[in-house]
C-alpha cells in the first residue's frame, strides 16, 4: 500500500504518535522529514504480540513484533495498517527508534526505514510497535456489570473480517498476505484465553494473574487472527486426535453435549467431501455482545452466545457454515475481497450439506437448492462495491446457488474432487476468482466457462410468468435476461407406478405444465434451483401459480399417494408446508406418515398442517373428533430439538382441539416463578412457545421469565414470544403491555432483548411524540450505554418514528444523545433520518 507524501517545505516532521490540529502533541519525538521516500510492498512473515487489556482505562496496551521479508534495496518508507488508538514506539528489533507517523483516521502507520542496516542483502526485517487499542465492534470488551446479564462474568475479544485488524494490532490487513501469528495475553487468574493456534505456554505472574500464550505452525491472513479471554467453561470431546470443544463464559446452559456430537458427524461429513481438517483443534466460542452472529477464524469460530448451545436447526447450520469455512476461506483464503463468494457461497452450500442427516434422511438425494435464495440487483461478485458493502446476498446463497448449478453439471464425484484438488494446491496459500475457475475449465468447456464467468457478475435474475390454461395447468414461460442460469428448469411428473417423467422448460418460450391422468407435479425434482416463487415477478404470475400449478403437486388418487413418500424431501415440503395437503394421511396412520417423511423439518411441518385439516369445518363429526384424538395425542410430546426452532415461528396456532393451559399446568407454575435457578431448560421453552395461551398467562409467565431468567436466552426467547401476541391484543390491554416493554429499554443491556423491546415499543406506540415520551427517554438511556452498539442502528431509527414528525421532539432527541457512544452506523442516521426505512 503507497502512502501520500508530506510537504517538502519546512516546519513539518514525521511524528511518533498523532498529529492534534496543526501541532505537534507533546512528548512526541521528531526526525527530519526524509526527501523523496520511496516505498516497498510489505509482505509479513510473522506477528508476535504481547499484551494486556486494561479494564480499568478501557484499552489494550501491547507490543507487537512484526516480521517482513527482505525489503528492496533503497526503501526509504513502509505503510502498515493501522487505527489503533496511540502509537507510541516504533523500533528495530535489536536497534533503535524508527521515526513514523501513525494517522488513525487514514488507518495508516508510515514507518522511515531509510537507516536500517541490511536493506537489499536478503536479510529479514522484525519492526516493534508499541501501541493501545480502544474498544470498537472489532475490540469487544463486556463489562460483568452490564444490565440484564444473569452470568456476570465479563469478556473481552476481537472481530476481524474483513479488514478490521488494524483496529487492535498494525498489520498487513490484506487477505492475500499470510504469517505466522503468535498472542501472548494477560488475565487474571480464573481467566482463560482462546487463540489461533497451540497453547505454547501458561505462566504466573505472582500478583494473582496469569498469561496465556497461543502460536500458530501456519500462516493466516489477518482477518482470522483472533482471541477472546473470559472465564470460560470448556466443554470437549474427540474426534480421533482432534480436540473439538465449545468454549463459554461460566454457567450459560446448554446441551453441549448433544452439540458437540454434531460438530463431529459434521467434521466427519466434511472431511469426506473436503479432505482431512487442517488444524490442531476446532472449538466454538460463545461471545456477548459478538457483532455479527458467527465468524470463523483459523482453528476457532466465535458464535453470538447461545447461537450454537442448542442442537436446533438454525444453530447448527450456523455451526456447519462456520465449520466449512476451516477448509475454504481458512486453509486457503482469498486473493482480495471481490473474490468473497469463494468462500462465502461454499461455506453456504455446505450449510445443508452438515445438517443432511436431519434434512434428507432416506430419500433420493437431492442438492439443496430449496435451501438458498437470491435478492434482484445483487451480485455474486460486484467489483464496483466497498468491502463492506459486499456482504450482501450475493456471495452467500446465490452464490451457493450457482455453486449448487455446477455441481450439478459436472457431477457429484467429480465436483468435490476438484475442491480437494483445489484446497491441496493452494493450501496455506489464497485464491482468487481465476483460480477456481480454471479448474473447472475442462469439465465445462468454453461456452458453459463463459456462461459461468457472465453469471458470476449477473445482477438480474431469471423470472417465471404465468397464465392459466382453459383444460388445468398452466402456461409457463422462463425468462432469463441477465444470463443468470447454468442448469435449465426441469419438471418431472409421477405416475401411480412411481415412475417418474420429466421435461424441461425452454427459455423464452411458453411451455404447458399440465398433468397426464393419474399424474402429480415434482417442481425441480433434483433441487437444483431456487423455490419457484422466488422467481415470480407479477400478480397475475402469483396467482397463476397458486391457483393452478401447486394443486397439481397434490396428489389426488390412492395410488398416487401411495407414492408421495417416496419423492424426497424437498417436494415433500413444498407440498405439506405451501399446499398444506398431507397426502394420504389419515387420523389413525398420522405417526406413520410423519415419521415416513424425509426431513425431520418436513416432519414438523406435516404437524402444524394436521391441526388446519383437523380444523376444516366441513369434516364430519366422526372424522374430527378422530383428527382430535390423534392430534392430542401427538402434540402433547416434543418434536426432535433440531426442529424446535421452526415451531417457534411457525406454532401450532392452528391447533384449537388442544388445551395447552391445562396440558402443560405444571410448566405455567414454573415460568411464573420467572426461572431464576433454570426450573425448565431452554429446549422445554421453546416447545412450549409453539402454543398460545390467554394473553394475561403469556404476561404473568413469559413476562417474569424476561427479567428474571437464569439464562439470556430464555430472557431473549420469552421476549420474542411477548411480541407475538401485540397484533392480538384487546384495546384496554395494549398501555400494560407497552410499559412492560418501554421499562426493558431501559432495565436490560442485553441486546438481544432490546432488539424484541424496540421493536414491540414501535407496535405500541402513540399517534404523537408526547405520547411516547417515556419510550424516547427508554431509547436516550439505552443510546448512552456503552454495552448496546449492536442495538443503536434500531434504536435510532424507533426514536425517528416514535418523535411521529414532530420536528421539535426530535430536535430534542437528539440534542439529549449526541454525546452517547453510537455506533456509526446509528449516528449516521442520528444526523440523516431520512437513512432510516
Amino acid at each position: 500500500m503507497s502512502f501520500t507524501r508530506w510537504p517538502s517545505h519546512s516546519g513539518l516532521r514525521w511524528t511518533s504518535c498523532f498529529l492534534l490540529s496543526s501541532s505537534l502533541a507533546a512528548g512526541c519525538s521528531t526526525a527530519p522529514e526524509p526527501p523523496g521516500p520511496e516505498t516497498a510492498e510489505v509482505d509479513v512473515q510473522r506477528y508476535e504480540l504481547k499484551g494486556d487489556y486494561d479494564w480499568v482505562r478501557g484499552r489494550l496496551a501491547a507490543t507487537v513484533d512484526i516480521t517482513l521479508s527482505p525489503l528492496p534495496e533503497g526503501t526509504r518508507t513502509i505503510s502498515l495498517d493501522s487505527a489503533v488508538a496511540e502509537v507510541k514506539a516504533v523500533r528495530l528489533a535489536g536497534g533503535g527508534a524508527l521515526p513514523f507517523s501513525a494517522n488513525a483516521s487514514a488507518e495508516q502507520l508510515q514507518v522511515d526505514v531509510s537507516a536500517v542496516p541490511g536493506l537489499g542483502t536478503g536479510a529479514d526485517i522484525t519492526l516493534q510497535v508499541d501501541y493501545e487499542a480502544a474498544p470498537s465492534d472489532s475490540l469487544v470488551p463486556v463489562s460483568e456489570d452490564r444490565k440484564g446479564d444473569p452470568l456476570n462474568v465479563r469478556a473481552v475479544f476481537t472481530m476481524s473480517e474483513p479488514a478490521f485488524a488494524r483496529r487492535w494490532m498494525p498489520c498487513h490487513d490484506t487477505p492475500s498476505d499470510r504469517a505466522v501469528f503468535s498472542i501472548s495475553m494477560r488475565m487474571d487468574g480464573a481467566e482463560k484465553m482462546i487463540a489461533n493456534g497451540d497453547l505454547v505456554s501458561d505462566e504466573s505472574e505472582g500478583d494473582g494473574t496469569h498469561r496465556m500464550k497461543y502460536e500458530t505452525t501456519y500462516t493466516l491472513p489477518t482477518y482470522l487472527m483472533a482471541f477472546a479471554i473470559s472465564d470460560f467453561e470448556v466443554e470437549s470431546t474427540m474426534k480421533g486426535d482432534l480436540p473439538v470443544s465449545i468454549w463459554h463464559r461460566r454457567g450459560l446452559q446448554g446441551h453441549y453435549e448433544a452439540v458437540l456430537g454434531e460438530m463431529v458427524g459434521m467434521l466427519d461429513h466434511f472431511e469426506g467431501l473436503l479432505g482431512p481438517y487442517p488444524f490442531e483443534k476446532y472449538a466454538v466460542v460463545h461471545l456477548p455482545a459478538l457483532p455479527a452472529t458467527g465468524i470463523e477464524n483459523a482453528s476457532i469460530s466465535f458464535h453470538y452466545e447461545g447461537a450454537g448451545t442448542e442442537p436446533l436447526a438454525a444453530e447448527l447450520s450456523l455451526t456447519a457454515h462456520e465449520l466449512a469455512h476451516q477448509w475454504v476461506g481458512d486453509l486457503v483464503t482469498l486473493e482480495s475481497w471481490d473474490d468473497l463468494w469463494i468462500k462465502e457461497g461454499m461455506a453456504t452450500l455446505l450449510e445443508p450439506e452438515g445438517l443432511r442427516a436431519h434434512l434428507d434422511k432416506d430419500g433420493p438425494f437431492t442438492l439443496n437448492g430449496n435451501e438458498f435464495f437470491a435478492t434482484e440487483g445483487e451480485a455474486i461478485r460486484d467489483t464496483s462495491l466497498k468491502i463492506a458493502e459486499k456482504y450482501n446476498t450475493g456471495p452467500y446463497t446465490r452464490a451457493a446457488w450457482l455453486l449448487t448449478q455446477i455441481r450439478s453439471l459436472v457431477g457429484e464425484e467429480a465436483f468435490w474432487a476438484t475442491w480437494r484438488n483445489i484446497l491441496e494446491k493452494h493450501r496455506f496459500g489464497a485464491i482468487g476468482t481465476d483460480d477456481v475457475l480454471e479448474v473447472f475449465a475442462e469439465a465445462f468447456g468454453p461456452e458453459v466457462m463463459a456462461r459461468v464467468k457472465h453469471a458470476i457478475d449477473a445482477k438480474g435474475l431469471p423470472t417465471l410468468t404465468m397464465a392459466p390454461l382453459p383444460s388445468g395447468g398452466a402456461t409457463v414461460t422462463l425468462h432469463d435476461p441477465d444470463g443468470a442460469l447454468l442448469v435449465p428448469f426441469d419438471i418431472g411428473w409421477v405416475a401411480e407406478d412411481g415412475s417418474m417423467r420429466t421435461e424441461t422448460l425452454p427459455i423464452g418460450e411458453a411451455f404447458e405444465v399440465a398433468p397426464k391422468s393419474g399424474e402429480f407435479l415434482v417442481l425441480d425434482p433434483k433441487d437444483h434451483h431456487l423455490t419457484w416463487d422466488s422467481f415470480l415477478v407479477d400478480e397475475e404470475s402469483m396467482n397463476a401459480y397458486y391457483s393452478t400449478v401447486l394443486p397439481l403437486l397434490v396428489p389426488t388418487s390412492p395410488a398416487a399417494e401411495a407414492r408421495f413418500l417416496e419423492i424426497g424431501s424437498a417436494a415433500q415440503d413444498e407440498v405439506i408446508f405451501t399446499s398444506a395437503s398431507l397426502p394420504g394421511a389419515t387420523p389413525e396412520g398420522l405417526g406413520a406418515f410423519i415419521a415416513g417423511l424425509d426431513s425431520e423439518w418436513t416432519q414438523a411441518n406435516a404437524l402444524s398442517t394436521a391441526c388446519s385439516v383437523a380444523s376444516d369445518p366441513s369434516l364430519d363429526p366422526a372424522t374430527a373428533e378422530a383428527w382430535a384424538a390423534a392430534l392430542n395425542q401427538t402434540l402433547p410430546v416434543p418434536p426432535p430439538p433440531f426442529v424446535l426452532d421452526l415451531i417457534q415461528v411457525q406454532g401450532y396456532g392452528a391447533c384449537s382441539m388442544f388445551d395447552p393451559v391445562t396440558a402443560f399446568a405444571d410448566d405455567w407454575t414454573s415460568l411464573e416463578t420467572g426461572l431464576a435457578s433454570g426450573e425448565v431448560d431452554y429446549l422445554r421453552l421453546s416447545f412450549l412457545t409453539a402454543f398460545d395461551i390467554p394473553a394475561p398467562l403469556a404476561m404473568s409467565t413469559w413476562g417474569r421469565v424476561a427479567k428474571q431468567a437464569n439464562m439470556a436466552r430464555a430472557r431473549w426467547l420469552a421476549t420474542i414470544e411477548l411480541r407475538s401476541y401485540l397484533s392480538g391484543l384487546e384495546p384496554a390491554d395494549i398501555p400494560t403491555w407497552r410499559a412492560f416493554f418501554v421499562e426493558m429499554l431501559s432495565t436490560t443491556e442485553d441486546t438481544d432483548v432490546l432488539q424484541q423491546a424496540i421493536r414491540a415499543v414501535v407496535t405500541t406506540m402513540g399517534p404523537t411524540a408526547a405520547e411516547n415520551a417515556d419510550a424516547l427517554a427508554g431509547l436516550d438511556v439505552l443510546l448512552h450505554s456503552p454495552w448496546t452498539r449492536v442495538a443503536h442502528l434500531r434504536a435510532v431509527c424507533a426514536a425517528v418514528k416514535l418523535t411521529a414528525g414532530d420536528a421539535m421532539a426530535w430536535d430534542a432527541f437528539a440534542e439529549g444523545v449526541k454525546d452517547a457512544p453510537l455506533a456509526p452506523n446509528a449516528a449516521a442516521r442520528l444526523a440523516d433520518p431520512s437513512l432510516c426505512p
